[in-house]
């Protein structure tokens, strides 16, 4: 069994890593993670193809290797050949943190199962439209994407957005957008003084820890509502 999960919606694509991890333990597998960023041909071998000590079933989860090797054809065309090998006779999740595209995705083979998880399109609609006195906007887009989502997702893109924001305010390209991206969200930037874009990273700080101690008598997605209605 050789699956491959990939997109941007990390929390939908996370959980169901989990089910499948869960799963595999509960039918007595034996689980290996690899870590895609380091792993190297020799490694991916031994790894996927040496048994279980145990003398069961080998479930090996691979995170983050196709999107290392981009366009290193040669690399990728000799690690996917091994996964395509061993995934004939063993079970190997592929978890990627982005989408990837077909070229790679096609290296897999045509017998592998490919998930694909993208955020809502109305999520990233929300993101791009925090401006400072947006509120009568934001709200109502708000309210549709916690239809569609979690609202621990949404806090999640939130926090980044700031962040990058943050960054771009101070020069600073985040790693890993493209250039189109990094020009609309210092367009973006521009709208906020440094000084306010850091207390709203404080004021999201503040929100977090109030999840994790409980002490806020409001749920999550209403102290987003608020954060928003104070920009």
């Amino acid at each position: 069994m050789l699956i491959l999960l990939h997109g941007d919606h990390i929390v939908s694509s996370r959980a169901d890593l989990t089910r499948l991890i869960a799963e595999a333990k509960s039918h007595g597998k034996e689980m290996r993670q690899l870590d895609g960023n380091t792993i190297d041909a020799p490694g991916l071998t031994q790894a996927l193809e040496s048994t279980s000590l145990f003398g069961g079933m080998v479930f090996v989860v691979i995170e983050g290797l196709l999107t290392k090797l981009g366009k290193k054809e040669k690399q990728a065309i000799q690690l996917t050949d091994i996964i395509k090998r061993s995934g004939e006779t063993g079970d190997i999740i592929l978890w990627e943190g982005k989408e990837i595209g077909k070229i790679l995705t096609g290296l897999l083979g045509s017998k592998v199962s490919v998930q694909l998880f993208k955020t809502p399109v109305i999520i990233f609609k929300l993101l791009d439209g925090i401006v400072p006195g947006r509120a009568v906007t934001l709200l109502p887009l708000l309210q549709e994407a916690l239809s569609i989502d979690a609202a621990e997702l949404i806090f999640t893109l939130l926090v980044r957005r700031v962040r990058q924001l943050i960054q771009l305010r101070d020069g600073v390209t985040p790693e890993g957008l493209q250039g189109w991206q990094a020009s609309r969200l210092t367009s973006q930037a521009t709208s906020f003084t440094m000084d306010k874009l850091l207390s709203m990273e404080s004021k999201l700080l503040h929100i977090d820890i109030s999840l994790k101690t409980g002490s806020s008598p409001f749920p999550l997605a209403q102290q987003i509502e608020l954060f928003f209605v104070d920009l």
